[in-house]
């Protein structure tokens, strides 16, 4: 597990993805050169997280969550808000 967390922060510090909240948990787009890093990943995270529902594409990502399971994506896959202080 934290190899693969490991891999998302080279994907994510690599600008290879950008992702946006959309109903129920997230979606993920690949920029060119990227989506076989991201499909890679996805791959991983259907094995160990059988709770999200995955739809994807050649370049992108929408995965999903009921109840609380979308806080839980937004978690994993959001930026976390700048501080306001």
């Amino acid at each position: 597990m934290e190899d693969r967390g490991a891999a998302w922060r080279k994907l994510w510090a690599s600008g290879g993805l950008s992702r946006e909240r959309v109903p129920g948990g997230i979606r993920l787009r690949a920029r060119p050169g990227a989506a076989e890093a991201l499909a890679r990943l996805v791959e991983l995270e259907r094995e160990c997280c059988t709770w999200i529902d995955y739809e994807t594409g050649d370049d992108w990502a929408v995965l999903t969550a009921a109840g609380p399971g979308e806080e839980v994506l937004a978690a994993m896959f959001l930026p976390e808000p700048p501080d306001s202080a």
